[in-house]
């Protein structure tokens, strides 16, 4: 998406809240500009268009690419490319693609394919509809039906082999893990927000080298690093960042690195105090773990960057996220780049996971 100048194209329905500075953040991290935001309130996006026709018209003419704030449908996006004379994506293939430029590895590599084959795939069978609406209904194979079932054929004989791929990754990493608890290593997996800190708070606890950077997904792969306390060896792991509304895609994908989350014995719930939006991030990362059957989990919530917040006060922290955090889960607030807090934290990890000298 280098220099593209983009128009935001956003529908609001009854009671949904959007955040369109969010998506003008992941673009920019594309190496986009916004130079456009168009939102419509409607009851429900257009079958055909998304957002209405005459929305649409007010799309600034400059723009050389057109981004939708919700997932689209293989039509809606045709026709929008159609009307506008301008290319068109989703806040899925934002993300998406965010992933591709960051993943480095063999391994996230493998997941970011898998999630675009799954996105493809989706839109392949919507092409498939609408060709067969314009052949004249069913049996009709025309030459555009029978050039989508032969790339439908082609993308799930790729995801076969990508999930044949991650699976033997999973089962690598299962041997690892098996290991660790025949030496009774406890493990720790530090999770929240993207750009909540995550990073740098591993690197904080463990002094592990990590990639750190002030952009929205900077670490893709599971990174591991090892914190004695009294003595004892405790695996401290960071992974990918979440966001609202994640897509389900990169969900299904990213199985290999997430379930270090579900593995875990303990999960530090990593979010950034500075932010204007804790309780929506928060909310954000309690849906993903819920997806993942984790939110149960023995967890303590960590209230990272109180360096940038004037006066800073926990019991206006407690009450703000009362419909969040629950009374009886652990809060520790600290700054990991300052390192200030670690040692109550450190003490709340020991405590947690049983750590204080009694065996």
């Amino acid at each position: 998406m280098e220099k593209e100048r983009v128009a935001i194209v956003a529908v609001q329905r009854k009671g949904e809240e959007i955040d369109t500075e969010e998506l003008k953040g992941l673009i920019e991290a594309l190496g986009g500009e916004v130079i456009q935001t168009v939102i419509q309130k409607r009851r429900s996006f257009s079958p055909s268009t998304y957002i209405g026709k005459g929305k649409l018209e007010e799309v600034d003419k400059n723009a050389t690419l057109i981004v939708a704030y919700h997932p689209l449908t293989y039509s809606q996006k045709r026709n929008i490319e159609e009307i506008t004379g301008i290319p068109v994506m989703d806040r899925t293939e934002v993300i998406l693609e965010i992933f591709a430029r960051r993943a480095k590895t063999k391994e996230a590599k493998l997941q970011v394919e898998l999630a675009k084959s799954y996105y493809k795939l989706s839109h392949i069978r919507g092409m498939g509809k609408a060709m067969s609406r314009l052949g004249g209904g069913v049996g009709t194979r025309g030459p555009g039906e029978t050039q989508t079932e032969k790339e439908a054929r082609a993308l799930r004989r790729k995801i076969h082999k990508l999930r044949q791929e991650i699976n033997n990754l999973i089962r690598r990493q299962e041997l690892v893990r098996e290991g660790r608890k025949r030496k009774g290593f406890k493990t720790v997996s530090i999770v929240g927000y993207t750009n909540a800190g995550k990073s740098t708070l591993l690197r904080s606890l463990t002094r592990k080298d990590v990639f750190i950077k002030d952009m929205p997904f900077a670490t893709l792969d599971v990174k591991t690093g090892s914190l004695f306390l009294d003595g004892e060896k405790v695996l401290i792991s960071d992974t990918v960042g979440f966001i609202k509304n994640l897509p389900h895609e990169l969900v299904a994908s990213f199985h290999a690195t997430l379930s270090e989350v579900k593995e875990a014995d303990l999960l530090l719930i990593v979010f950034d105090v500075s932010s204007e939006k804790i309780e929506e991030e928060l909310k954000s990362v309690k849906a993903v773990l819920k997806k993942l059957n984790s939110w149960d989990k023995p967890k303590i919530f960590v209230a990272n960057k109180i360096d940038k917040v004037k006066n800073f006060d926990i019991e206006a922290l407690r009450e703000k996220t009362a419909g969040i955090i629950p009374e009886d889960s652990p809060l520790v607030c600290i700054s990991a780049l300052k390192k200030e807090g670690l040692d109550e934290l450190k003490e709340k990890i020991k405590e947690m996971l049983s750590l204080s000298g009694e065996k």
